[in-house]
């Protein structure tokens, strides 16, 4: 008689958790690849709300957060990273730059890597806890891109909400650093993109022309 072992992956229900935790972050970036999928050619250079930057700065600085990202999944810890020109990492054709840094980060984050210890704008943390709330980032810079290239950005009202707490923690932190201008008030009954929007010192009824 044979005996069939059945043999359980121990890597299954990790993976699992990896994608749980990443969920929020893969939908954010979904939106954003959304955008610059419908930037038109000559809009690029376009101002964005983000004062200095054009619409091709915008997205170079988000493809350098995944690149970012990546090194320290994979161990390597780069301080001061971001380039004078953000712009340049779109290169000739920003929506393959993009995929092909979204698609090397998201290779690069295995639970090993989600677990790893690493500094971020709320110290050192697991990556994987950094990664839950940096989904506010890029629902921002996708309003920012959006606005700077005539687009209407279509955000997910739950990543939204969920980005409010994170977004009020980190933009205190930045604006002690001065990477973050001042909060904005906001009326009474405000929804939540407002109050993003507002963190970050913007209004969402801003609306760029080039």
């Amino acid at each position: 008689m044979h005996i069939h072992r059945v043999v359980k992956s121990k890597r299954l229900p990790e993976r699992m958790l990896a994608d749980v935790a990443l969920d929020g972050l893969v939908r954010a970036l979904d939106g954003f690849e959304a955008v610059i999928a419908g930037v038109a050619p000559d809009r690029w250079r376009s101002p964005s709300p983000c004062a200095g930057w054009s619409g091709a700065d915008v997205a170079g600085h988000a493809i350098g957060n995944l690149r970012g990202t990546e090194a320290l999944a994979r161990g390597r810890y780069e301080e001061n990273a971001e380039t004078e020109h953000p712009g340049s990492a779109i290169g000739d054709d920003p929506l393959a730059a993009w995929r092909a840094a979204r698609a090397d980060m998201m290779a690069a984050l295995d639970p090993d890597a989600l677990a790893r210890l690493v500094p971020g704008p709320w110290g050192w943390m697991p990556l994987g806890e950094i990664l839950e709330r940096s989904a506010m980032e890029f629902l921002v810079h996708t309003w920012d891109l959006a606005q700077a290239t005539g687009q209407v950005a279509v955000l997910d009202p739950g990543l939204v909400r969920d980005a409010l707490g994170p977004a009020r923690q980190f933009a205190r932190l930045a604006r002690s650093s001065g990477l973050v201008g001042p909060e904005r008030a906001v009326p009474e009954g405000a929804d939540d993109l407002t109050r993003l929007l507002a963190i970050f010192g913007r209004r969402s009824t801003d609306s760029l022309r080039s």
